[in-house]
């Protein structure tokens, strides 16, 4: 029998029914496996839902076993299509494997239902997505099972709804639920994944015995990574020792000094490969081979500043492109990325990532929150207390994406000579600085030329120069300065006696924001930013511009005064020089859904500018 669906959910081009979830502990003898169930079942309304669902993926994970699959097509008509059991095959995608099936007789007012059971080995943390970035769903379910002396903590996420612990027999029952859950798609400036309805579990306590103590809490996560990251051999000192004699730390270097000069020592001689899989990690052995894995080289860096006397404090960072670590719910699978934070300036490092250097992170690290691990002592014993606090940015003006240009006709007056600089400064800067010292020599002239080109719209370019390229510029914010003379016909034409200049091309394309369905996700940038251009206009002799009011564009929103995020734009006039200033300001990483229409405004102004065409007529 097909299912009702929700009229609100009529323009989707699937629309799932039902999405249950059940995990279940049971004990088999004194061991404790998973019984993980799931049970769903979707209509299909469109072609994009045929794409979605005409085959089905069940992940299999190590020592796991997958059971009672089951899958059937209903057929607009009522036919039912049941799937063949010798249909089930085993693939590898992107070194993950998959039992895989088919699902016949998809078409448009079908529903398919499937239905399976993965046994797996007891886990200690786990996550469940209750909603989608394509498909709404009308009724979702959650059940975690466990028997009475294993009990679990359960958080529901954006609003997914979840039960208190209840004890029924010898089995804990914990169920979480929502109704008519709507998609959430992808929008421009935002990060979808850490707004899906979910739900997170954790094992907390095993009641044998009437023990009462919480267990894999943060403060015991903290213990165990600080050892894991800390513990050095004799032969690992000793390497260590020898590693520093090449560094060779200037003896008046103060400490933000010293952690420049390691982190580009160990970035530039060391061999970073997160997939590198070792059996022997010891430091003596990353020393000598000069190439780490990824805990590796932080337990290399460790090392090196207790040797140099540095303070530091190990850091899990969230990433704002995904899940939050939550300080709630202590699930250890979301602390994966390892900053170093330096309490005296207030600093962080990326250890991991080759391409960023003090006092710069990955930018999706930023403006978010962190485990610290701060080390202290316990008699003789060293280890270390876990505290969650703020990675916040790097200040607003530290990154900038400024231009200088100079404007001017040749003799023909159908040909402009430009002349520009761009200015990058902080993370703008960071972006492109590593094709100066990764990528060859051709490439990089290339990659130069497309930059500018984006000036003046040709690749007419001479007098190119690159200025600043080393990825330890960024150490006191040099600017990468890209600047070249361009000679370009595309912005200029005439029309009878007057000349029509394309000015608003010198800026570069800019982004355009068109949203026809209400805004659902907060805005989020890279990071904060501003971008000061000026463009200098000298008009030809004999000819005045009759349209300069154009260059004036202003839309901007302040917070108590405080301009947060805005476009101005605006011209003077000497003679026949004309000077263009623009000012655009992006002052915070985050800005709420309520300021969407003005944030979308604030762009679109750049986009306005850019198609700014000035009328040249003769003077009479």
């Amino acid at each position: 029998m097909l299912h009702n669906v929700n009229p609100a959910f009529d323009s989707a081009a699937a629309i799932g029914i039902l999405d249950e979830k059940r995990m279940e502990y049971k004990y088999e003898g004194k061991d404790v496996f998973v019984y993980a169930s799931y049970h769903r079942i979707v209509k299909i309304k469109g072609d994009k839902g045929i794409e979605m669902f005409n085959k089905v993926y069940i992940p299999m994970y190590y020592q796991s076993v997958i059971t009672d699959v089951k899958a059937r097509t209903v057929l607009p008509d009522g036919n039912v299509l049941n799937l063949d059991p010798s249909k089930i095959k085993e693939i590898e995608e992107e070194g993950s494997r998959y039992k895989i099936f088919a699902m016949d007789g998809v078409e448009k007012g079908a529903e398919i239902e499937f239905a399976y059971t993965i046994k797996r080995n007891f886990f200690l943390f786990g996550s469940e997505m209750f909603q989608s970035q394509h498909v709404p769903y009308q009724e979702e379910s959650f059940a975690l099972i466990s028997p009475s002396n294993l009990r679990f903590s359960v958080k529901g996420f954006n609003g997914f709804n979840v039960s208190e612990d209840s004890l029924i027999g010898d089995r804990r029952i914990i169920v979480g639920y929502d109704n008519n859950v709507k998609e959430l798609e992808d929008e421009k400036y935002s990060f979808s994944e850490k707004y899906l309805k979910r739900v997170d579990f954790k094992f907390s306590y095993n009641l044998t015995n009437g023990s009462a103590v919480r267990q894999y809490t943060w403060k015991d996560f903290a213990k165990r990574a600080f050892a894991v990251y800390t513990g050095w051999s004799d032969k690992d000192v000793k390497a260590v020792k020898g590693l520093m004699e090449r560094i060779n730390l200037p003896a008046d270097a103060d400490e933000v000094k010293k952690v420049e000069i390691i982190e580009d020592f160990l970035k530039s001689n060391f061999n970073i490969d997160k997939k590198l899989v070792s059996e022997n990690d010891a430091l003596v052995t990353v020393i000598k081979t000069k190439a780490a894995n990824e805990e590796g080289i932080i337990k290399l860096f460790t090392a090196v500043f207790d040797k140099a006397g540095i303070n530091y404090q190990i850091v899990f960072a969230e990433d704002r492109r995904s899940i939050a670590i939550d300080e709630e719910l202590e699930d250890w699978n979301r602390a994966n990325d390892v900053l170093f934070y330096f309490p005296s300036p207030g600093k962080f490092i990326a250890p991991a990532n080759i391409s960023t250097r003090y006092p710069y992170l990955p930018d999706n690290f930023t403006a978010t929150n962190g485990l610290f691990l701060k080390s202290t002592m316990i008699g003789t014993f060293k280890t270390a207390v876990g505290t969650f606090d703020t990675i916040p940015a790097e200040p607003f003006e530290a990154s900038a994406e400024n231009l200088e240009a100079t404007v001017k006709f040749d003799e023909t007056l159908d040909t402009l000579i430009i002349n520009s600089r761009q200015i990058l400064k902080g993370y703008p800067a960071i972006e492109l600085r590593p094709v100066y010292v990764f990528a060859p020599k051709d490439k990089q002239d290339e990659f130069t030329k497309d930059l500018i080109k984006n000036v003046g719209n040709s690749l007419n370019i001479t007098n190119i120069k690159v200025e600043n390229t080393t990825l330890i510029d960024c150490a006191d914010n040099k600017p990468l300065v890209i600047s070249g003379d361009i000679k370009t016909t595309d912005m200029v034409e005439n029309a009878g006696s007057k000349i029509l200049l394309k000015i608003g091309e010198v800026i570069g394309t800019q982004e355009q924001m068109y949203q026809e369905k209400p805004r659902q996700l907060p805005i989020e940038l890279p990071y904060s930013h501003v971008l000061d251009r000026k463009i200098t206009l000298y008009v030809p002799d004999g000819y005045k511009v009759k349209n300069p009011g154009d260059l004036n564009i202003s839309v901007e929103y302040k917070d108590n005064d405080v301009v947060t995020m805005g476009f101005v734009s605006s011209y003077t006039q000497n003679g026949n020089i004309i000077n263009v200033s623009i000012h655009e300001t992006y002052r915070s990483v985050y800005y709420p859904v309520s300021q969407y229409n003005v944030f979308q405004k604030v762009i679109n102004a750049s986009a306005d500018f850019n198609k700014v065409v000035l009328v040249l007529e003769k003077n009479n």
